[in-house]
């Protein structure tokens, strides 16, 4: 029996079902166990550092001090240039050799899929002359075993 051309081709072109071995997408990234008491304690270690001004704990917490590190206004306003995101310098300066504040975190999220993890928080800044907030985005990347942070983006508002 000859199969007619037609017909080929339409099991040519016919989807291919999944793969039973094919990962499934899991059904929440939230982060639990080991890796999400490690992110909490990197946050913990991040407003200690912010709140006691210890610039050196804080730059433990980093990739590297040339990561995307900016007020959203300031990476907008540089449409995209990569420098325009690299702004780590100049909050570092700000919070370190600023007036003293207290940092909090609230409103956690941490979402994660193996070795990147996604942070959102809304952070509270309080200090003798009131208090400020902003939310904050950062990205994670597990490396040799640590938690670092890989990118961060934030609002303000007085």
């Amino acid at each position: 029996m000859r199969i007619p051309r037609f017909y080929l081709l339409l099991l040519a072109c016919a989807p291919v079902p999944a793969l039973a071995s094919a990962a499934s997408i899991p059904a929440s990234f939230e982060s639990w166990g080991g890796d999400r008491r490690a992110i909490e304690a990197l946050l913990g270690a991040y407003t200690k550092a912010v709140s006691t001004k210890d610039r050196a704990l804080f730059e433990t917490l980093l990739l590297n001090k040339s990561i995307p590190f900016s007020p959203a206004s300031l990476a907008i306003r540089a449409r995209g240039a990569v420098q325009g995101a690299q702004n780590y310098q100049a909050f570092a300066k700000g919070v370190f050799a600023g007036p003293p504040f207290q940092q909090r975190f609230q409103d956690v999220h941490i979402l994660q899929d193996g070795p990147l993890a996604q942070v959102s928080l809304v952070f509270v800044n309080t200090s003798t002359t009131g208090t400020s907030w902003g939310w904050k985005t950062m990205q994670l990347l597990k490396l040799d075993g640590r938690w670092k942070i890989a990118s961060e983006f934030y609002t303000g508002h007085a």
